[in-house]
């Protein structure tokens, strides 16, 4: 079973990694800051993937992913950062010190599991690839290919019907990919990008803690519309939708 060393200080951020990578048949260790990692790591553990906070008490993610990537066992280690504020700034310092990726605080497991498995894959086929064929990286291009499919179908499905008012798709990064129905278009929904991340990364963990289950869509209700969100392997589906109130009454 992969094992994932989560080093964090937040201890709502670590149980929540714990219990979706249970959940996904990951196994994860813990620390509570970058010392301490260090700490764990002299012991020369096995880890197949590292997930660090970019702030933190004492020495940051970054400065700890400079550290190690110093050390010729962790030249070949995934390394996640992880902040509640990503831009271009932070994804410039991350490529400096060597990290695989930047994850933006909260996410949900449909965001963070095809992250973790695509570099795990990549790892794992990095390890066993002959010398030769260098550029052969296929492994991590097949994840994304599941992708576009089934959000294709989810985005046809909303746009055959007659009482969606407004479809948005955000992805990874909660950059908009599609709005009103056409790449571009402005919408009504093109104001909620900014509370959907927070709301379904909310719901995931109240999925998992009170239901026992990966969350699949969570709908909200006012006044003769819904806005239905749905998680779909790293992207947000946003829909608006109108209610009959003939039903509803």
């Amino acid at each position: 079973m992969p094992q994932i060393f989560i080093v964090d200080d937040s201890i709502s951020v670590r149980k929540a990694l714990e219990i979706t990578f249970k959940r996904h048949a990951l196994d994860s260790f813990s620390a509570v800051s970058a010392e301490h990692a260090l700490e764990t790591l002299a012991g020369d553990p096995h880890f197949d993937l590292l997930m660090a906070d970019v702030i933190m008490p004492g020495m940051s993610g970054l400065e700890l992913c400079s550290e190690l990537r110093r050390d010729a066992r962790f030249d070949h280690l995934p390394i996640v950062l992880m902040s509640g504020n990503v831009d271009d700034e932070i994804r410039r310092q991350a490529r400096e010190v060597g990290a695989n990726g930047v994850l933006r605080k909260p996410f949900s497991p449909d965001e963070l599991i095809p992250l973790v498995e695509g570099l795990l894959r990549a790892a794992e086929d990095s390890m066993a690839a002959e010398p030769e064929p260098a550029a052969e990286p296929a492994a991590p291009e097949a994840a994304p290919e599941s992708v576009p499919s089934q959000l294709d179908r989810l985005v046809a499905e909303y746009r055959r019907r007659s009482d969606v008012e407004d479809l948005i798709v955000l992805d990874a990064h909660g950059q908009i990919m599609l709005a009103g129905g056409e790449p571009g278009s402005p919408g009504a929904a093109e104001r909620l990008p900014m509370y959907a991340r927070h709301f379904v990364a909310t719901a995931s963990v109240i999925g998992q803690h009170l239901l026992g289950d990966a969350l699949q869509s969570v709908t909200l209700r006012y006044a003769g519309r819904e806005a239905t969100f749905h998680p779909q392997d790293g992207h947000l589906v946003i829909a608006l939708t109108r209610l009959d109130l003939k039903t509803l009454n």
